[in-house]
């Protein structure tokens, strides 16, 4: 669980309507690799042909697939890339440096929120001393049966704080 794994799709498929298939071959690589995190990039958007905007809304279709699959899969998450015209090539199908540049910060931000990410540590819950009216910390010096003072309020007798 510490590796990462990211995984950028290409917009060739969907342009000649593969998506479902790249969708099932992505699908069927996750459930197989359970024991790495993977990080997948959704699918930029293209300028290139004459009717971009019909293959814009395919492309959007397939990135909001992706993006549920995130919600499927724990050890799965997203990064979005950022589509602008600005960050294609002349061509309008590959990004260009600065479109490089911005998506490998993005990835390289997102790695580093994950080392950095605590673990959860779980913290022992402390025991209350009747003679002292202190709260401890070491749980194992606490007696089985003992109760907190009560405030005057309840007269019901209160469970001991458990560690788990």
């Amino acid at each position: 669980m510490n590796d990462l794994l990211p995984i950028c799709s290409g917009t060739n498929d969907i342009y000649r309507n593969y998506s479902s298939k790249a969708l099932k071959n992505i699908i069927k690589f996750i459930k197989n690799v359970n024991y790495t995190n993977i990080t997948i990039v959704n699918v930029p958007y293209r300028y290139d042909v004459k009717d971009y905007p019909y293959v814009n809304s395919m492309i959007k279709a397939f990135n909001s697939k992706l993006l549920k699959l995130t919600i499927r899969f724990n050890h799965v998450s997203t990064v979005t890339i950022v589509n602008n015209r600005l960050l294609s090539t002349k061509h309008g199908l590959h990004l260009n440096r600065s479109g490089k540049e911005l998506l490998s910060n993005q990835l390289a931000l997102y790695i580093i929120s994950l080392l950095e990410a605590d673990p959860i540590n779980p913290k022992p819950l402390g025991c209350y001393d009747k003679n002292s009216r202190v709260v401890t910390e070491n749980s194992l010096s606490c007696e089985i049966n003992q109760e907190r003072p009560s405030n005057g309020n309840s007269n019901r007798k209160r469970k001991t704080p458990v560690t788990r």
